[in-house]
């Protein structure tokens, strides 16, 4: 899938996404510096850093089978941790529209390193297990997004940490949604707590 030699020189550290536009935000709004490597069609690859770690932002394509193609790809060239950002749907009260999710079932140390990146800067976010929609319904009281469960499944055979920090953007219970606009800012919130999840690396080894 990926033929460019850049392929093979890339950080270790990914931030991942579906949406191509998504991904030039993260770009111009959290790297220091960056280098585009590959682009074809909804993927795109950037090389940069963020406080002194090397951190590469990456779109998939939307759905999940993009995102596992694109997990698959990366994993060969030596990914060695992923941090998946999306929207997901909510059936559980306290857990509204706009709240961040450090989705649990994935790698320990990503996930403890994003929950001390939280409570460091002030980003309030709910530790949740998310489900798939197919075996959900809004009664259960969950949270649902479809790839998370399965790039879980496809890192730790990797073993390759992964953590999926998502955004809820809709409420199955009441039947609110989110407008475009707080879509923004909400996945702003989400993509700064996985840029500061990697920088804790840096601190923790100096």
């Amino acid at each position: 899938m990926f033929g460019t030699p850049e392929i093979q020189s890339l950080p270790k550290n990914v931030v991942l996404t579906d949406d191509p536009l998504r991904a030039k935000m993260l770009v111009a709004h959290h790297l220091e510096y960056s280098t585009p490597v590959y682009e074809q069609d909804e993927v795109l690859i950037y090389s940069g850093g963020y406080k002194g770690v090397p951190i590469a932002v990456v779109s998939a394509g939307f759905g999940h089978g993009a995102v596992l193609l694109c997990l698959d790809e990366l994993i060969k060239p030596g990914v060695e941790k992923v941090i998946y950002i999306s929207a997901c749907a909510s059936s559980i009260g306290h857990v509204g529209i706009g709240s961040v999710v450090l989705a649990s079932g994935g790698s320990s140390g990503i996930f403890n390193k994003a929950i001390t990146a939280a409570a460091k800067f002030g980003i309030t976010a709910s530790t949740q297990p998310v489900t798939s929609s197919c075996v959900t319904s809004p009664e259960d009281g969950c949270i649902t997004e479809d790839t998370t469960h399965k790039l879980y499944e496809q890192a730790s055979d990797a073993c390759v940490e992964a953590l999926s920090i998502l955004t809820v953007s809709d409420n199955t219970l009441s039947g609110e949604k989110m407008e475009e606009h707080e879509i923004r800012s909400r996945f702003y919130a989400a993509s700064r707590l996985a840029f500061e999840t990697f920088a804790l690396e840096i601190e923790n080894s100096s």
